[in-house]
């Protein structure tokens, strides 16, 4: 899920003539305990290698942290915390490669790339969620709904909540659908919760109102945790009432 923190950094650093090029990033990546992760930034509308590309790992509600710089001249700027596992690579015109060697659980997190052009052009990626499955840490999470009224039927404005805990790492995706596509209802997500025994909770409150309730029994609540390689779906049906 997108944190709030990256709109700040967007703001900052936005201005018209960021648009005459996009940067696109993959939404997820899942990979194996131990393997190596390649995570792709895709120029689109000018030449990558006229670019400085820098890296930021964003882990649940906290800041992004920058990991490391490859200037268009080729030289490399790592963090002070950043591991050695880190390797950029440019191998194409148009695309850049961050490789994480030797990838844990810990690694999960979302990604995001940082264009620049003479230090005065910046343009980031949309983030790549990176997801490592198999490690001996991964928690599968627990999915509860809650619903503000007994039945589906009653007038006024219906609240349901779709509850996801006890899993980690905190690399989750709670989604809204109705037969199969996204559902177009306001939708309040919260930030990520750390309940103790480094497993997380997160909660997605569907607001619905009198007009949209047609089709509300098709509803279903969508987690996708792929770090377990869980995907769970629940149905209105599954709801009780929240007192």
């Amino acid at each position: 899920m997108r944190c709030a923190a990256i709109s700040c950094l967007l703001m900052c650093l936005f201005y018209p003539g960021a648009m005459q090029v996009g940067v696109h990033q993959h939404s997820h990546v899942s990979v194996p305990d131990g393997s190596t992760a390649e995570l792709a930034c895709h120029l689109d509308g000018g030449n990558i290698q006229d670019f400085n590309i820098q890296w930021f790992k964003q882990l649940g509600n906290a800041a992004p942290i920058f990991l490391l710089a490859h200037a268009n001249d080729s030289s490399i700027q790592w963090s002070a915390t950043s591991p050695g596992r880190y390797r950029p690579i440019r191998n194409s015109s148009y695309t850049h490669i961050l490789q994480v060697a030797n990838v844990t659980a810990q690694d999960s997190a979302l990604y995001w790339c940082l264009l620049t052009r003479n230090d005065s052009y910046p343009v980031w990626g949309d983030g790549t969620q990176l997801s490592v499955y198999g490690g001996k840490d991964v928690r599968a999470p627990t999915v509860s709904l809650l619903s503000s009224q007994d039945s589906v039927d009653d007038s006024g404005l219906l609240y349901v909540a779709c509850l996801a805990n006890g899993f980690y790492p905190s690399v989750l995706e709670i989604t809204w659908k109705t037969e199969g596509e996204p559902f177009q209802g306001d939708i309040t997500s919260g930030p990520f919760l750390e309940e103790g025994d480094n497993v997380y909770s997160i909660m997605s409150i569907l607001e619905v109102t009198s007009h949209n309730r047609r089709n509300l029994l098709s509803v279903t609540c969508e987690v996708r945790h792929d770090s377990s390689r869980t995907i769970i779906h629940k149905g209105l049906h599954h709801c009780h009432r929240d007192i």
